[in-house]
């Protein structure tokens, strides 16, 4: 599952983590590579479909 977490810093990276992972873990997991979270996203399956297609070109 693609998940797009946005930090307080401006940063913002995108994680494919597994389905079975605890809320509280990927959070940590999050705040440990980028600060503090500032919001989190769940890109729409359509939109992770358009995003797995361009980039097997």
């Amino acid at each position: 599952m693609m998940i797009n977490v946005y930090f307080k810093s401006g940063f913002r990276q995108t994680f494919i983590v597994p389905r079975n992972i605890l809320a509280i873990e990927f959070q940590h997991l999050a705040e440990d590579i980028g600060g503090s979270i500032k919001r989190i996203e769940f890109p729409h399956f359509s939109e992770m479909r358009a995003f797995l297609y361009l980039n097997q070109k």
